[in-house]
């Protein structure tokens, strides 16, 4: 039952027919209609190209690995809930591949995917995706339509940094979600002189991408333009365990796909203020093969996606006072076809955002802060009687006291009305506590309860919506410790330990009713325990470094009550929820050549609620091998990779198989003409 809105979600996609003329339909459309906003932007970022040239005890933390860098800043670090980033180094390690690949490999996160080009959603600590939150420069991006985002269509220059926030205790956001909240955020670098570098890419299965990133500057002034496009045919080889005859070796048919699009920032400096603008202009086309039973099936499924998303901030902070005011729109159409079913959807939401964050610094131990923000989300769909439309409005209150040195206490209130209805109060309250003076050693821990609204189609759909459903709230908290430090030898290493608890109840499900119709219910409750671990360590040497890293987490997500007759899922793990996830990451970097691997493990899957099928565990392993060099102005970097190199046969999602061993090559060329270039 858990598995029916994503399948909702493929109903809702789309076959496309000529990418080029999309994008110049989603350009005139962004004139003439309504956003007329990303057309601006787009025109001042490429304007800008051609003619530009407090303190804190705690300490950064930053973790370097082969295939990425996990960075926890200072205020990250002095925050009662867990916050962890993946930077720019790290997106530029994975630039021809997803975001969903990168949570995978260098994350807690769990992620389900159907095959190389489906639906990829990510798990945060046990609950499903549709419980996982994405924003973009401070607007959600998350479909209001299925309450979910695709992973595997948003491309690694879409931000410059990833912030991960597990759980739901930030309440800063208007909207709120009980699984975790993922954001993607455009760093402005303000440097004097200009860059650029090309990114190609090949692999395995006809893959092919490639980037093109203009970056320049000044003191007051930032702008960046990315352009990405990749095509593949996927047609990988896998193992067919339920052939007819005997386990036999196959080539996916109907998995072709192929993408591109442009993000565009720009930050400008005024005294003591900053605006920004942003665009974000995409578009992905790709076959869906079908699942892989005794044979393999081929529907003749196609999906479209396009996207047009603009952002307008500005910051102040003249002193004690700081204001951050956020506008921004998000426009994304799905078309789906199914040529043996003689299905086509055709489907569209878009959603406006405008809030405000303002701070006021009482004294050098009490900080207040409040927000404010408004969400509307307009969606259409060949499964809605008409077009559907929410207002979100959402405030909040929020303080932080140091009442000593070594303690920070922070509590957040926030209260939502959804369309004139208002949910009831969510509330945060937590503290971190410094063991060592040099904030070395930290203790940390919060308690909150949260909610999380159903999505248009758990409300709108038909047949099956349900205009009565609550939202699902969840009440839990963390306690954490967490060592960051520096040997006189130059070592650096961090340890963070988690554990956390939460209880979630009024779960959304779609189930079956005594007509056969499935329909979205309040129906179960459900406990979430575990622990999570991270350790890293970067050791540097005469002409190089040394870098490891591992994450681990133990997930327990068991249904506690269910309102459905005799169901038997009752004290059962949730599907797709390992109860162990495990990665790590090793590497050496000596002079001109770096050498590195990485693991991936996750214990068995459930596939159905009574937990009487699953997944059998799986392992994968990679392994990297880069040379660069310089001339002048000019980088180069060549990395080559080989993944899965045991050959490891892998589903993601139950009858969709996963590649066996593959290979791939990136160059990488920097041309740099900045300051300190220049100063040479």
């Amino acid at each position: 039952s858990e598995d029916l809105p994503e399948r909702v979600l493929l109903k809702e996609l789309s076959g496309i027919k000529v990418m080029l003329k999309r994008y110049l339909a989603y350009i005139v459309r962004s004139v003439t209609c309504r956003s007329i906003t990303a057309a601006v932007i787009a025109a001042l970022s490429l304007f800008f190209i051609p003619e530009t040239a407090a303190q804190d005890i705690f300490t950064d933390d930053t973790i370097n690995i082969s295939a990425v860098t996990v960075t926890a800043p200072s205020s990250a670090r002095n925050t009662p809930f867990s916050i962890s980033q993946i930077d720019s180094a790290a997106l530029a390690r994975y630039v021809g591949d997803d975001l969903a690949t990168v949570l995978q490999k260098s994350s807690l996160l769990s992620v389900k995917r159907y095959g190389t080009t489906g639906l990829a959603s990510v798990s945060v600590r046990g609950l499903s995706g549709s419980h996982t939150m994405v924003t973009w420069n401070g607007i959600n991006v998350t479909g209001p339509g299925t309450g979910m985002s695709d992973f595997s269509i948003i491309p690694m220059t879409a931000a410059s940094s990833v912030v991960i926030t597990p759980g739901g205790s930030d309440l800063r956001d208007i909207s709120g979600s009980i699984g975790g909240r993922i954001e993607l955020v455009s760093d402005p670098v303000f440097r004097e002189g200009t860059t650029a570098t090309l990114n190609l890419g090949a692999g395995s299965f006809d893959s092919y991408n490639s980037s093109l990133i203009i970056q320049t500057g000044g003191g007051n002034v930032s702008a960046k333009v990315s352009l990405w496009g990749d095509k593949a045919e996927n047609n990988f080889i896998f193992t067919n365990n339920d052939a007819p005859t005997s386990p036999s070796e196959e080539r996916r048919t109907n998995s072709a796909s192929a993408s591109a699009g442009i993000v565009s920032d720009l930050s400008l400096k005024i005294r003591k203020s900053t605006l920004s603008a942003h665009l974000w202009l995409s578009d992905a086309e790709r076959e869906l093969p079908g699942p892989v039973t005794t044979v393999q099936q081929d529907f003749g499924e196609k999906q479209h996606d396009g996207v047009i998303r603009s952002v307008v901030k500005y910051s102040l902070a003249p002193g004690r006072f700081t204001a951050d005011i956020v506008a921004g729109e998000s426009y994304e159409t799905n078309s789906y076809t199914n040529e043996s079913a003689g299905i086509n959807g055709d489907n569209s939401s878009v959603t406006y955002t405008m809030k405000g964050a303002f701070g006021f610094r009482v004294n050098d131990k009490l900080e207040l802060t409040f927000n404010a923000g408004n969400e509307y989300q307009r969606a259409q769909s060949l499964g809605y009687a008409e077009t559907v439309k929410r207002n979100l409005f959402t405030s909040s209150l929020g303080a932080r006291y140091t009442p000593v040195t070594r303690l920070r206490l922070v509590i957040q209130a926030r209260q939502m009305v959804a369309s004139g209805t208002a949910t009831d109060p969510e509330l945060t309250a937590g503290g971190t506590f410094l063991l060592s003076g040099d904030g070395k050693n930290i203790v940390r821990a919060v308690i909150s309860r949260n909610s999380r609204i159903p999505s248009l189609n758990d409300l709108f759909w038909m047949p099956g919506g349900n205009s009565d459903l609550i939202p699902e709230t969840s009440t839990g908290g963390e306690a954490a410790y967490s060592f960051s430090g520096t040997s006189p030898s130059g070592r650096h290493s961090t340890i963070d330990i988690t554990f956390h608890s939460s209880a979630v109840s009024n779960l959304i499900q779609w189930v079956p009713g005594e007509s056969g119709i499935w329909s979205a219910e309040n129906v179960r409750s459900v406990r979430v325990t575990g622990m999570e671990g991270k350790a890293g360590t970067t050791l540097p040497l005469e002409s190089g470094s040394i870098r490891t890293s591992l994450n681990y987490s133990f997930t327990r997500s068991v249904i506690q009550s269910s309102d459905i007759q005799n169901d038997k899922s009752i004290g059962k793990q949730l599907i797709y929820t390992p109860l162990h996830h495990l990665n790590g990451c090793a590497g050496i970097t000596w002079r001109f050549i770096s050498i590195g691997a990485a693991v991936v493990y996750e214990s068995k899957r459930y596939t159905t609620s009574d937990n009487s099928e699953w997944l059998p565990q799986s392992f994968q392993a990679d392994a990297s091998l880069g040379t660069h060099f310089s001339a002048g102005r000019s980088k180069i970097e060549v990395d080559f990779r080989a993944n899965n190199i045991f050959n490891t046969p892998y589903e993601s999602v139950q009858n969709y198989p996963m590649p066996l061993r593959n290979y791939s090559i990136n160059i990488k060329m920097t041309l740099g003409n900045t300051e300190k270039n220049r100063n040479k």
